[in-house]
């Protein structure tokens, strides 16, 4: 079980002082794991961050999925470190990419040394955290196995404009999915729907993505985007994916798509945020009825009605659309009003605070 309580020495109760130090996820610090985590609940409460590779004398160390997990296992006790794990590792199902994960971090830089299990060794370092956060419930219950002191905390989305939500903009239907090329397999999966949609009424499907994307290892065998969706079958724009485009291209769609592989339980155990996002930008939102989904739906007060669990679901909420264009509107306003009242930044930054006050640090 993870470790508890706060390691001997003087707690720190004030920001005044306080050290940080921080393993991002990209060089640059420019991923969205970056932008919207611990570094921007930083950012809101004045809080300098040290970007660091290893220990030193830093009151305190956040971890992301990046971080060698072979060299910060062996921390010395003293070393207080939060493992940010916001996606369902502990769920992935045995895989050709999973069992070569400890190897393939090791020769791409990630990792000091090769491990035959890279999942034991997780586990391992969250057994050593003094706190995990991850972003849903069912993680956190995962979690729990290996540490007490867990922390669901969903993305922090300040980076996105609040947008108010507007109704149909023509007699075509333009839709809208944002994410990493790697989740395209997803998209394709109701293209079926998507077809018997463009078969009555003009649509168009707007793709925000990288046009361009390395297939293994975030670097190797580069693949052009547009020779993923060129046999698809339905009209679609291609859009480099970027905060600017992403409003720019939702600001003239009806709806957005988030569709996920349920029977995949490392995506259907992935958080809601995608469907934060686009209630942010007013956009109404039909989705996978995964468990992260149906409580962001609920949330919303919008139970059900946007929520598909097979592709007869997303071919009937294609047609409801259709007939039905007013419904649009409304679930636009109640999803946004979820995403800026119990999803609001200010409600997640508040857990952040309670995360650092659980290791002893933090003003009281």
């Amino acid at each position: 079980m993870g470790r508890q309580g706060t390691p001997q020495g003087v707690p720190v109760t004030g920001w005044s002082g306080l050290s940080v130090g921080y393993v991002p996820h990209g060089p640059a610090m420019d991923r969205p794991f970056d932008r919207r985590r611990f570094p921007r609940f930083a950012r809101s409460r004045g809080l300098a961050l040290d970007v660091v590779d290893r220990w030193s004398s830093h009151d305190c160390y956040i971890l992301s999925p990046s971080a060698d997990v072979t060299r910060w296992v062996d921390a010395p006790p003293n070393v207080r470190i939060v493992v940010d794990l916001p996606d369902a590792y502990l769920a992935e199902d045995f895989s050709i990419r999973r069992a070569v994960r400890g190897v393939a971090k090791w020769v791409g830089g990630e990792s000091a040394r090769p491990v035959a299990s890279y999942r034991r060794a997780l586990e391992r370092l969250l057994q050593r955290a003094d706190a995990v956060v991850c972003s849903t419930g069912d993680q956190a219950e995962a979690v729990s196995a290996f540490n007490d002191n867990v922390h669901p905390i969903l993305d922090l989305h300040g980076e996105f404009p609040v947008v108010e939500p507007s109704g149909p903009r023509s007699d075509r239907l333009e839709l809208v999915w944002e994410g990493l090329t790697a989740t395209l397999p997803a998209v394709s999966a109701i293209l079926p729907a998507l077809r018997s949609m463009a078969d009555r009424r003009s649509v168009c499907l707007h793709l925000v993505t990288d046009l361009e994307a390395p297939r293994y290892m975030n670097r190797f065998v580069v693949r052009r985007t547009a020779d993923l969706v060129a046999d698809w079958g339905v009209p679609i724009e291609l859009h480099q994916w970027s905060v600017d485009c992403l409003v720019e291209v939702a600001g003239s769609a009806d709806l957005a798509v988030v569709p996920v592989d349920l029977n995949a339980p490392f995506a259907a155990g992935k958080p809601e945020n995608r469907m934060r996002i686009f209630w942010r930008l007013g956009l109404p939102v039909v989705a996978s009825s995964s468990p992260a989904h149906r409580r962001a739906m609920t949330v919303a007060g919008l139970g059900d009605r946007w929520l598909c669990d097979g592709l007869d679901d997303w071919r009937t909420c294609f047609e409801s659309v259709g007939k039905e264009p007013a419904r649009l509107s409304e679930a636009a306003r109640a999803g946004q009003q979820a995403a800026v009242g119990p999803y609001a930044d200010s409600a997640l930054e508040e857990k952040w605070l309670t995360v650092l006050r659980s290791i002893g640090l933090g003003p009281v």
